[in-house]
């Protein structure tokens, strides 16, 4: 959206920073790792004398951030104000210039063969561990008409698949009306004519009720593909985490899941070395994960972050402990991974091509249960949904194309 409203200003975009005029850095603060890849993209930024450099997102949000850390920086922009960006830079140096207000949606999204529309954001969860609360604020919905409108554009421009996003996508519309949910909002963008598909980002446990799991075998359109982070597989840890669950429930759900559509896939987030994990929490973790058995896994270890309960939590885990853990997860998790794709071996699929091809230049792209394809294929195929055959050659996957036509 920054982009695109540089784009309508009549900016044009550098090959890189240093060749750029205007540097815009979007922070994000969800880590201490993040914090310092946000400041040294800043600094890099800065290195360009008579450069104008932006520095917004969730780092400038924070309540806690030292400002002299972003000394030189031309303009500080809080989230709220993001889309204003280019607006702000050209009233500072015509004041009395008057320009379109800038738009809120997008219409093509820049090196991706899917689109990533933001529905929500802000949080009303309250994880002990999480700055996002803090940082964006209530959960806030867009209108259901306005999504429409921006993922019917976008359609039209040729993407073959939208992904709702959001901090809580879960919770869109709770803000709105009673009568507005996620279930409605997928419902009508389904209505949206064309071969194309829809995929939810990622979705909190509590969120997965049974309209949505009924909505998900019976709608061609939406991906059979949930992400749903869990943290920890240990009762205990996740009651210091403050997450409104304990691991049975996600077990139910899992269980839920699969009973509607058996091949459904699912992925996760697990937290370790959170504050207090002994190795028998641990343990339960793993416990855990063997028996939800995910499709894929994305696993980080825990980072304090002022301004949140757990910063002040004693029993912190050493760092390379937290590094162990992790690679534990990651060995089992591969295993699962194998089995569910061999699952679909020398069955048909539907591959969204992505635009980039891998170093032995074969094209990538993922089915609709995010499993990975390689397909020895032409460039006309980058972006477009193909018919393939599963099969595996050296311990890859691989799509025979069957059915194409530019």
């Amino acid at each position: 959206m920054i982009r695109e409203n540089f784009l309508k200003e009549g900016y044009t975009e550098a090959g890189n920073s240093d060749e750029a005029d205007v540097c815009v850095v979007n922070t994000c603060t969800v880590t201490s790792t993040s914090d310092s890849k946000s400041l040294k993209s800043i600094r890099s930024g800065l290195r360009k004398k008579d450069k104008c450099v932006v520095a917004t997102g969730c780092m400038i949000n924070d309540r806690d951030l030292d400002l002299a850390k972003l000394k030189g920086v031309d303009f500080i922009i809080k989230n709220k104000d993001k889309y204003k960006i280019p607006k702000i830079i050209q009233q500072s140096l015509e004041p009395s210039a008057l320009s379109p207000q800038p738009s809120g949606s997008i219409t093509w999204f820049e090196g991706h063969s899917r689109a990533f529309v933001k529905v929500q954001d802000g949080c009303n969860n309250r994880c002990s561990y999480c700055k996002v609360s803090i940082v964006r604020g209530r959960s806030r919905s867009r209108a259901s008409e306005e999504v429409f409108r921006e993922c019917e554009t976008l359609i039209k421009n040729g993407y073959k698949e939208i992904v709702l996003t959001g901090i809580c996508l879960g919770a869109y519309g709770r803000d709105i009306s009673n009568s507005v949910d996620l279930s409605r909002l997928i419902k009508e963008l389904c209505r949206i004519k064309g071969d194309w598909r829809i995929r939810l980002s990622s979705i909190e446990p509590k969120d997965v009720v049974d309209g949505l799991i009924s909505q998900m075998r019976s709608e061609d359109k939406l991906c059979k593909h949930l992400h749903i982070p869990f943290q920890s597989g240990d009762d205990d840890i996740l009651k210091r985490m403050n997450r409104p669950y304990a691991a049975g429930d996600y077990i139910g759900i899992v269980n839920k899941l699969r009973k509607a559509i058996p091949d459904i896939a699912i992925s996760t987030d697990i937290m370790v070395g959170f504050p207090g994990e002994e190795e028998a929490n641990f343990q339960n973790t793993m416990t855990f994960i063997k028996e939800i058995r995910p499709m894929r896994l994305h696993t980080f270890g825990f980072s304090k972050r002022i301004g949140t309960p757990a910063h002040s939590y004693k029993d912190n885990v050493a760092s390379a402990i937290k590094k162990k853990r992790e690679h534990a997860l990651m060995d089992a998790v591969k295993g699962f991974t194998k089995e569910f794709e061999g699952m679909f071996i020398g069955k048909i699929a539907r591959v969204l091509v992505e635009d980039k091809r891998d170093k032995d230049d074969f094209l990538q792209g993922y089915t609709d249960r995010y499993i990975k394809v390689l397909i020895d294929g032409p460039d006309s195929a980058k972006s477009c949904l193909l018919t393939c055959q599963l099969t595996l050659t050296n311990q890859k996957a691989y799509g025979i194309l069957l059915s194409y036509s530019d």
